[in-house]
């Protein structure tokens, strides 16, 4: 009982310190929103203007317009095909695992932080719920000491409670939009970025001469050309 009595001390305050809770933790995901939002506009890129410019230095095999091409590009797909291309003098082999390395790179920088917004998305309700519990068990504990007249103040504290609720998946639902987004996006940069992988590879084949194929023709460059509009 002591137990029990200590515990529903604790519900004195009701739902309003998750309340608090929730706003603070809405205010960390917007701004982790809007610092994912200014980085990926920071290093946007137009993957078809640029494979554009590319092609001919590509078929001639001209190394080092390319890599003067990548540097005046803010995006970071062009930094990892710039990243292999430095090491162009080394096997194919070599030149996947620099861009492989360079992927998984710009991958952990680019996801960074998403995952506090999955997790609040997925975790907001249930702190709203707890909120919401923890009102419920206040109103009662108002009515048992209420000596007349507590039905209505009861229906007010339990209405005040479920405020809770709604605050949580008020901040859940913008989490997991938000989360959703950020992620799409960073599946783009990869998928753009093994285009330009392909690309290369391709080349090194054909002054290899173990490929003659036409780079820009291919089905696998255009699937993945189309994939890389997805922005």
């Amino acid at each position: 009982m002591d137990l029990t009595k200590s515990m529903l001390n604790l519900t004195v305050g009701g739902s309003t310190g998750v309340l608090w809770l929730l706003l603070g933790l809405s205010v960390v995901s917007l701004a982790i929103a809007i610092d994912k939002a200014l980085t990926f506009y920071r290093y946007r890129f137009n993957l078809d203007r640029f494979v554009a410019e590319i092609e001919p230095f590509l078929q001639q095999g001209d190394w080092p317009q390319i890599i003067s091409r990548c540097e005046q590009e803010s995006g970071l797909e062009a930094r990892m095909l710039l990243a292999a291309l430095r090491e162009i003098s080394r096997s194919k082999e070599k030149v996947q695992h620099i861009m492989e390395g360079e992927r998984l790179r710009v991958e952990l920088y680019l996801g960074k932080r998403l995952g506090f917004l999955g997790t609040l998305g997925a975790n907001a309700p249930f702190i709203g719920l707890f909120g919401t519990v923890l009102g419920i068990i206040h109103a009662f504990k108002d009515l048992a000491l209420a000596e007349g007249g507590g039905g209505p103040a009861v229906m007010a504290g339990i209405a005040e409670a479920l405020v809770a609720t709604a605050v949580g998946l008020l901040v859940a639902i913008p989490a997991v939009v938000l989360y959703n987004f950020f992620h799409r996006r960073l599946q783009v940069v990869q998928e753009r970025s093994r285009i330009l992988e392909q690309l290369l590879l391709a080349r090194l084949d054909e002054e290899a001469g173990t490929a003659g194929i036409s780079i820009p023709d291919t089905e696998y460059f255009k699937s993945f050309r189309k994939a890389g509009r997805l922005v």
